[in-house]
């Protein structure tokens, strides 16, 4: 009774949080719910306005009367002077609801058709008898995805709904493979692209009754020009971007004849609000409800910058002039994938030279005109104004009408997730596994959190690119019943209802890989609750756990008084019956696991998979020096790391390897299991009896780094130890020292300890286990010695005076061929 009152409180103080709210309220309405086959659900640009290509479709549909008894529903947050909403709210079958409200959930979870021109919020998952049409928004001049720049998973909402997908709408074939590629999702999209133009193009063809009713200007007789720059900036600062716009429409206006011309400025939603109560003379600014593609009907010159609003346009035959005043900066920050020289259209740098472009807008088809021709034939080939039309013709009444291409290449499909990519043995592991994994039989999708900090981006940036990165992000949906009992096993490791378990997992995994079918799952951390809970219930036809260390160790492991893994192991071993294979990296580990974790699982589970090295990266160095040796304050250093910005330079340098005596090395996390305290109570001991000109360089980071660094200070070795910290050069590092030396108190497969050995380096071990498993009972690449402070006092004495055995060489290709070879034939089980 306490354990359900303390998850009430803690369930009632996240109801506080909004975003958890949005989840208890979409599940609630995703199951009580059914879908209904007459309606259609619209959004774009997350409830911003009627615009786009959901707003052509929209207008197509509700006047074709084969969907006479169709309801169709807008998302639209904003109603106010919203002379559309206005207009279509007379019809008895349109609706409008607001993003986040209880309407809102109620056709999430019941409209049989979905059209968007962006993505639906994390919580969204798409049922089985959906169907969900992505628009996208444009041909895109600027990356998207993972090609652009800023935090690598900022894509992953959007990455999400693109799976969850059934059609992709795209204007051409270079969309096509943009959208695909950069949201990370060729090879295991498991709908299809249809590719016939643009829906919103055809509203470019013809006349608008509302727009012709609130906007006489546009029946004027003089020439329109319509300003549209492009978003600049980052969300919460446009300050700069607006003084830019201001003074760009100021200067423009001034130098053209007013008489002749009417000068309409379409600016993005989040400028609007700032320029809109600015008094411009001469200026006619649209507002934000405005359909843009409805506009341009009526405009005669076109001038934007990287707006996509420019491919739209061309179909008019009408000029288009490129204002690119910040070109070098935008393309430092943002990124482009086609030519800026080579725009279909005039490209000015200054408002003077815009201005005489629009008094010579006549010449511009001539003088542009292999540019403009070569753009449209590349990107508006399909817009002939019955776009939509094709469209629905394939997706409501399945006539074949349109190009379908297909990303899916049909091979199995592994998901793994690989630990939040510490720095690590583990993420070592994985890192080399990408590299041999056998794409040639499977795809792998690798899934992890949504967000990281420099350590966990730079990790994902060391995998093959040949490796599908999907981002969690969002939570589970769970109503208040479902997260008391997801809670009590999270909370009490109480394995209580397995079919539920299996209902709130696979609508999980629903959420975030969508119609992917997967074949195999693999836990490879083996450490994390929610990652052995999603595997175990996932329904995967073979599902894996890895053990990368003696795990009942590690579930005894205390740092600063508590069992820092206790808990979370406790679940986890809760959870071994319901996996094919438990994968330890190491023989000796294996035995040792399967005799002390036998009361969770059968025997039989445990098999031996040891990790992969990746011979390319580990030998890189060798070819490619990075370790640069200088001279500061009179002392010989290696330059790890170094950051130039506005003219300073910060370095990261330490003492380079002495000549006069030996360099030792560990490489490892400051973690009790790998017992650094010993090591350097050894290492005192051996300058005392060998001198002082010897050094040891331990590599890494950790829980433990202060109390290590105090341990050097207390010993008196500080000025021969030397503390490197997390260092992508380790290898090189380790390379050109003369003794490998690892102290663990426990081990699995220790990554560092097989490098180590391919670049046939001594080694000296402590006696565990996971160090036989990698040297040999009778080290057979290196020094075993007493699990103590005097056993790595030997065995650094032993290799000063020449005594430790001669290593043969370490047949990097043939263990790894063996390995991979292992680990193949565990995924082929279920064939």
């Amino acid at each position: 009774m306490r354990d359900f009152k303390k998850i009430t409180e803690n369930y009632k103080k996240n109801m506080k949080n909004v975003n958890f709210s949005r989840q208890v309220e979409y599940k609630k309405a995703f199951k009580k719910y059914k879908v209904k086959d007459n309606v259609i659900l619209y959004e774009s640009f997350h409830g911003k306005g009627m615009t786009d290509n959901p707003f052509a479709m929209f207008k197509y549909l509700l006047n074709n009367p084969n969907f006479e008894n169709t309801k169709h529903v807008w998302v639209l947050n904003t109603y106010e002077n919203n002379e559309y909403y206005n207009y279509y709210k007379e019809f008895t079958n349109v609706e409008f609801v607001k993003t986040h409200s209880s309407q809102y959930f109620y056709y999430l979870a019941s409209a049989k058709y979905f059209i968007n021109s962006v993505s639906f919020p994390p919580y969204f998952i798409k049922k089985e008898e959906q169907v969900y049409i992505n628009t996208w928004h444009g041909t895109p001049l600027k990356t998207l995805g993972k090609d652009m720049q800023g935090a690598i998973s900022q894509h992953s909402n959007l990455q999400k709904n693109f799976l969850q997908t059934d059609y992709i709408l795209s204007p051409n074939e270079f969309t096509s493979e943009k959208i695909i590629y950069s949201h990370d999702i060729n090879d295991i999209y498991p709908g299809k692209v249809l590719e016939n133009g643009y829906p919103r193009i055809d509203s470019v063809f013809y006349k608008s009754k509302v727009l012709e009713s609130i906007f006489p200007i546009l029946m004027s007789g003089k020439k329109k020009i319509l300003y549209a720059p492009t978003w600049r900036g980052e969300v919460g600062k446009v300050e700069d971007v607006v003084f830019q716009i201001v003074q760009s429409i100021s200067d423009i206006v001034e130098d053209i004849d007013t008489d002749e011309y009417e000068f309409l400025v379409k600016v993005h939603p989040l400028v609007y609000k700032y320029i809109k109560e600015i008094d411009f003379e001469e200026v006619t600014l649209v507002p934000n409800w405005v359909d843009t593609n409805e506009l341009l009907h009526y405009v005669d010159i076109l001038v934007t910058d990287y707006s996509s609003i420019f491919f739209d346009f061309l179909v008019t035959d009408k000029p288009i002039i490129f204002y690119l005043y910040d070109k070098d900066e935008y393309l430092e920050k943002r990124g482009i994938y086609l030519d800026l020289d080579n725009l279909p259209g005039s490209i000015c740098f200054t408002p003077e030279e815009v201005a005489s472009n629009i008094k010579q807008s006549d010449t511009i088809m001539v003088r542009r005109k292999e540019q403009i021709d070569y753009y449209k034939t590349k990107f508006t080939n399909y817009d002939n104004g019955a776009v939509t039309k094709g469209y629905v013709d394939r997706i409501f009444l399945d006539q074949p009408s349109v190009i379908e291409r297909d990303y899916n290449n049909k091979k199995p499909n592994v998901v793994l997730y690989a630990g939040a990519f510490l720095n690590n043995g583990v993420t070592s592991s994985i890192v080399n596994l990408s590299k041999l994994f056998p794409y040639d039989k499977y795809n792998l999708i690798i899934i992890d959190k949504n967000k990281g900090d420099k350590t966990f981006e730079n990790n994902i940036k060391r995998l093959s690119p040949n490796v599908h990165m999907v981002y969690r992000g969002g939570g589970t949906n769970l109503t208040y019943y479902e997260w008391v009992r997801y809670n009590r096993f999270m909370n009490y490791a109480k394995v209580e209802n397995i079919s539920f378990y299996k209902k709130i997992v696979q609508q999980e995994w629903k959420r975030l890989l969508g119609d992917v079918e997967i074949d195999a799952g693999v836990d490879f951390s083996g450490y994390v609750p929610f990652w052995t809970f999603m595997m175990a219930f996932s329904g995967f036809s073979n599902k894996i756990i890895y053990q990368h260390n003696d795990m009942a160790a590690e579930k005894l492991k205390v740092i600063d008084g508590k069992k820092v893994h206790y808990k979370n192991l406790s679940n986890i071993f809760s959870l071994y019956k319901y996996f094919d294979f438990i994968a330890a990296v190491g023989e000796k580990t294996l035995e040792l696991n399967k005799t002390n974790l036998s009361e969770y699982t059968a025997k039989e589970q445990f098999i031996y998979i040891p990790n992969v090295l990746d011979a390319a990266s580990l030998f890189m160095h060798r070819s490619e020096p990075l370790l640069e040796e200088t001279n500061i304050y009179q002392k010989n250093v290696l330059l790890l790391d170094d950051e130039q910005k506005y003219g300073k330079i910060k370095a990261t340098a330490v003492i380079a390897p002495t000549k006069s005596g030996k360099n030792f090395i560990n490489i490892g996390r400051f973690s009790p299991e790998k017992d650094q305290d010993k090591l350097l109570r050894a290492f005192d001991l051996f300058l005392q009896e060998e001198g002082r000109q010897h050094q040891l360089y331990i590599v890494g980071s950790g829980e433990l780094e202060k109390s290590l660094k105090a341990k050097a200070t207390d010993l008196g070795i500080e000025d021969n130890v030397i503390f490197t910290g997390q260092t992508n050069q380790a290898i090189e590092l380790l390379d050109r020292c003369d003794c490998f030396i690892l102290s663990s108190k426990h081990e699995g497969q220790p990554m560092t300890l097989l490098e180590a050995i391919a670049l046939n380096k001594p080694v000296i071990a402590t006696n565990i286990e996971g160090n036989r498993s990698v040297l040999g009972d009778n080290s057979q690449y290196g020094d075993i010695v007493e699990n103590s402070v005097y056993g790595l006092l030997s065995g650094m004495k032993n290799f000063l005076l020449g005594k430790m055995k001669s290593s043969p060489n370490f047949d990097i290709r043939n263990y790894d061929a063996y390995a991979i070879d292992k680990f193949t034939k565990m995924l082929d089980y279920r064939e």
